[in-house]
């Protein structure tokens, strides 16, 4: 029986492709199928593993049993305080006022001594009589909580005055003036350089063998009618003005040219001025750019203007 990779026990595959132990994902048919599926086999186990009514309550008494509980303190003996003895009351002085009370006679003497008349008593004056002796605190209870002695009351505290301001300085100290604010700065000014005016237009009919043409003006002619340009320029030598865009020069592969654009290079059309191998040494000189005069003769057009047999001027 195979291992699981997971768990490493011998195992059985069940129905929905798990391990009977684990539940690992098992895809490899080397193990041996179970009619049951792994969370059919998790209940069984899990209802076997249950405990009975009986057994929980049993558990539960011998654990409550065995719990130590916590450790029980001994019985405060209550302490007996002697009581204070009984302060007797103070005995009143006798006044200046009043005569001093005699002594008693002796018995011996007091039966041969004719008894006395028997005097009303005098009222005794509210300031001879004694004051009452103050009643000693109630013993406190054993157990008893006496209540909290209050709590003497805060003081207020009293704000600290500030010192009186020197003399000449009574009056207050003026605010600070902010400083001014410096004035906004001045935008920028942008200088729009005027265009340059465009070439005066030229009519096909207006042009003739060996006549001076710039380049904007030969695109101008196609792009208005490029059939008619077409024919009208066939077979005539022209001197083309304008800026070199491109050199070319390839002598292994017999290609000599240069792409001459107008000023602005917005032109549509790209005008090829092709030269032979007798004066491909003039185009070693010339840089993108810079302004040229080639004279050359029209040759037809596909995606440039061509001339053929260009010589520079």
């Amino acid at each position: 029986m195979p291992d699981c990779p997971n768990c490493g026990r011998h195992t059985l595959r069940t129905k929905d492709w798990a391990c009977q132990w684990c539940g690992y994902p098992l895809m490899s048919k080397s193990f041996k199928v179970i009619d049951k599926t792994f969370k059919e086999l998790e209940e069984e186990r899990n209802l076997a593993l249950k405990p009975t009514g009986s057994e929980d309550e049993s558990e539960i008494a011998t654990e409550y049993n065995s719990e130590p509980g916590p450790p029980v303190a001994p019985p405060v003996k209550p302490v007996s305080r002697p009581r204070p003895a009984p302060v007797p009351p103070p005995q009143a002085q006798p006044s200046a006022m009043q005569p001093p009370v005699a002594e008693p006679p002796p018995p011996e003497q007091q039966s041969a001594m004719p008894s006395p008349a028997i005097e009303p008593p005098s009222e005794v004056q509210p300031s001879e009589v004694p004051p009452p002796a103050p009643e000693p605190p109630p013993q406190a209870q054993e157990g008893a909580v006496l209540p909290p002695a209050p709590e003497p009351a805060p003081e207020p505290v009293q704000p600290i005055a500030s010192p009186p301001p020197p003399p000449g300085q009574n009056e207050p100290a003026p605010e600070p003036v902010p400083p001014p604010m410096p004035p906004p700065a001045a935008k920028p000014r942008i200088i729009v350089e005027p265009e340059p005016p465009p070439e005066p237009t030229i009519k096909l009919e207006e042009i003739q063998d060996g006549m001076e043409i710039t380049a904007e003006q030969i695109d101008a002619l196609f792009r208005t009618a490029k059939e008619r340009a077409n024919a009208k320029l066939a077979e005539k030598t022209l001197v083309i003005r304008g800026v070199v865009e491109k050199v070319f020069i390839k002598d292994q592969l017999d290609i000599r040219y240069v792409m001459v654009t107008s000023a602005q290079n917005k032109m549509t059309w790209g005008l090829r001025c092709t030269f032979n191998k007798e004066g491909s040494s003039q185009l070693a000189s010339l840089k993108e750019g810079e302004a040229v005069a080639v004279q050359g003769k029209y040759e037809g057009y596909s995606k440039n203007i061509i001339f053929k047999d260009c010589v520079l001027i």
